[in-house]
């Protein structure tokens, strides 16, 4: 029988998501936003660095490091071609412009593969034993991406919260699919996939929030601290 800490880890992501999209969604700022993302970019890394490849290491060296690499190049396309706002395209609001299209249309695609990976990852974390580390890097980010889910919606749609639910389940879709296809395949590969994963994930989006970060020093300093 599938377990059910997953499942609830994955729902409670979705709640905590949602209210991120809520308060953005009527206008209320979210005043820490870089601080709340570099705490949470700064567990992401240390999990990927401490954790999850040093558990995923064995002695097939090229092909562990394969997996790392080919997790980081799976975030680099993601981020390439679809994300919003990569760090070498002006797209997101702050940055600049983007057409509507993209916003209503690419924009929650390319966040619900971000949202469905979330869920692939808490599969993962129960399918390798890691647990808590895993389930806490996916949760800490939640909030914060509530926020940077909805703010540009609201430009495009009449009730951005609609598009930001279904983005938002794709956790949910993510952790059970995972647990369902990905039981049979080694923790190894699993564990060195994600750690290219959250590696890929904390290289791309730290330099892009951090270019919008006035205050340059306190970002660093939460970032590094954590």
């Amino acid at each position: 029988m599938m377990d059910e800490i997953p499942i609830y880890i994955a729902i409670l992501s979705f709640i905590i998501m949602l209210m991120g999209e809520i308060l953005a969604n009527y206008s209320v700022s979210l005043k820490f936003k870089y601080e709340f993302e570099a705490v949470s970019f700064g567990f992401i890394f240390g999990v990927a660095t401490l954790i999850l490849i040093p558990k995923a290491y064995s002695n097939m060296f090229v092909l562990f490091a394969l997996y790392v690499i080919l997790g980081m190049i799976t975030v680099y396309l993601i981020e390439r071609y679809l994300a919003y706002c990569p760090l070498s395209k002006k797209y997101c609001a702050e940055c600049g412009s983007l057409e509507d299209f993209k916003i209503k249309f690419i924009y929650p695609i390319s966040f619900f593969i971000h949202t469905f990976i979330d869920g692939l990852i808490i599969a993962i974390s129960y399918i390798s034993g890691v647990g808590l580390p895993l389930y806490l890097a996916i949760l800490l980010h939640k909030f914060p991406a509530g926020f940077v889910l909805i703010s540009p919606l609201k430009g495009v749609y009449k009730n951005p919260l609609y598009p930001g639910i279904f983005v938002s389940l794709g956790t949910v879709i993510g952790t059970l699919l995972g647990l369902i296809i990905l039981k049979n395949i080694s923790t190894h590969i699993l564990l060195a996939f994600s750690g290219g994963i959250f590696l890929g994930t904390f290289l791309m989006l730290v330099p892009h929030i951090y270019e919008h970060k006035k205050e340059k020093l306190s970002y660093i300093y939460y970032l590094v601290i954590y």
